[in-house]
């Protein structure tokens, strides 16, 4: 049985009521995110970012800045797909819950239960402790000579059961005795998933959640096509710490590809797993019981925000706090969902030297232009029925004038531009009903507040950018 429940809509204070009967994102706020993703690639040095949004009226805005090869240049677009990595682990622990709620297994089970024993794998293990990285169980990702065996023949196709009995080594604590981090838990639960349903992992995922939610853009690659074009991923391939184009190699590397599997095999565009991650997060796949489950956090040093669920992380972002996960295989992925806000935020990139804990801050910079626009629509909503006042050219360049219909005399009106954070950027007096405020271009892109006051009162603001 699936579990996909109603999708709904849910009354969010995040943004003017105005936006969230519209189900697309305004303009300017488009505008703004739009530049906020290219600064961050910019001040990154990065070969391209790629991002989405999803906002409580299921609206998405979605952009991408960079390349994603160079000869031809060929510059990323939203629609192009990336590998999210780790971000994987959120839908296979999704599914092993729905299974859980179903009756068809319990994450108290242990692993004697469902899977064959392997050598330093204790058969006591529960499939919780898997989907929480609290097994002990060696990460064979993590196995030295490991991926030498994988370049080796990179036409090799490895099952989960090759890949763990050639890599496996000792646990590194006693199971419930500690934290880390263990691709190995995931590939055990993708052979519970198969063991459980009887079908492949990919199968199920698919049934269960692409293919209802229409997240067409997922796919993994070992074992199904791609539907969409992949972002070329940007690799030092020949140790001369300069990046090169590495798509052809790494999408010709079977045998990485096979054993990403279902620990971190997948491919999407940045809509799709924003989509994702706002559906599972926000509780439209499982009961609230056991979403308390998945978000009942255990110390995880090391990792991102040093917590960790069952298979989801919790990160802060500009002062919000945020459930999802990361990902890294070459290319990086950061998608979370904020409960608050009932947002989700993705972000993506395809260059082998950033990681997604470099993505964090642009996360971050992507939910602060958030509650700055939030900021300035809640104050601009406040005076509207004060009088009026008009500035352009808006968007700023050097010069704005400033025209006031005041009552009163409008002459010796101040008007004041203010930033973001509420200081005064430049001033000026009105004569004749206008003011015009020079030598603007030096201000930085962003969202400003025209306000005018007579004899210390405000009588009147618009929201201004640069």
């Amino acid at each position: 049985m699936k579990r996909i429940k109603t999708l709904l809509i849910g009354i969010c204070c995040f943004l003017p009521s105005a936006f969230l009967l519209a189900q697309t994102v305004p303009a300017d706020l488009a505008a703004l995110f739009d530049q906020t993703l290219a600064n961050m690639r910019t001040s990154m040095g990065a070969k391209s970012l790629s991002a989405a949004i999803q906002f409580p009226d299921g609206a998405v805005w979605a952009n991408a800045a960079g390349i994603s090869s160079q000869v031809p240049i060929d510059y990323v677009n939203a629609e192009d797909a990336y590998l999210i990595g780790s971000v994987t682990k959120t839908i296979t622990s999704a599914c092993i819950l729905q299974l859980d709620e179903e009756g068809l297994l319990s994450i108290d089970d242990s692993l004697h239960k469902w899977i064959d024993t392997f050598p330093f794998i204790n058969p006591n293990i529960t499939i919780k402790q898997l989907l929480q990285h609290t097994s002990g169980i060696h990460d064979v990702l993590a196995t030295e000579g490991q991926q030498d065996s994988l370049l080796a023949d990179m036409s090799r196709f490895w099952t989960v059961e090759e890949l763990i009995a050639a890599f496996i080594r000792p646990p590194d604590f006693q199971p419930g005795t500690s934290w880390k981090y263990s691709n190995t838990n995931y590939f055990l639960l993708g052979m519970i998933i198969e063991k459980a349903t009887g079908n492949p992992f990919y199968v199920e995922l698919r049934n269960r959640f692409f293919n209802p939610l229409g997240l067409g853009s997922f796919a993994i690659p070992a074992f199904e096509p791609l539907n969409s074009p992949v972002a070329h991923v940007w690799l030092n391939l020949t140790a001369d710490n300069i990046l090169d184009d590495g798509h052809s190699f790494y999408m010709s590397w079977l045998s990485l590809n096979s054993t990403a599997g279902a620990a971190g095999g997948y491919f999407s565009t940045p809509t799709d797993c924003t989509k994702w991650m706002r559906s599972y997060m926000r509780g439209d796949l499982l009961s609230a019981e056991t979403m308390e489950k998945a978000k009942t956090l255990v110390n995880a040093p090391g990792v991102e925000g040093g917590k960790y669920g069952l298979g989801l992380m919790r990160g802060s972002f500009a002062g919000e706090f945020g459930y999802g996960h990361g990902g890294d295989l070459a290319y990086s992925a950061s998608s979370y969902y904020f409960p608050e806000k009932d947002i989700s935020i993705t972000v993506f990139t395809n260059d082998a030297n950033h990681n997604s804990w470099a993505l964090s801050p642009v996360v971050s910079a992507l939910m602060q232009t958030c509650k700055d626009y939030e900021a300035v629509s809640a104050t601009s909503e406040e005076n509207s029925k004060q009088p009026s006042i008009q500035a352009f050219p808006n968007p700023i360049f050097g010069v704005l004038r400033v025209e006031i219909a005041y009552a009163g005399a409008n002459d010796g009106i101040e008007v004041q531009l203010l930033d973001i954070h509420g200081r005064t950027v430049a001033t000026s007096s009105s004569q004749q009903g206008e003011a015009i405020l020079n030598n603007l271009s030096h201000l930085p892109a962003g969202v400003y507040l025209a306000v005018a006051s007579k004899d210390g009162r405000t009588i009147g603001t618009t929201k201004v950018y640069k």
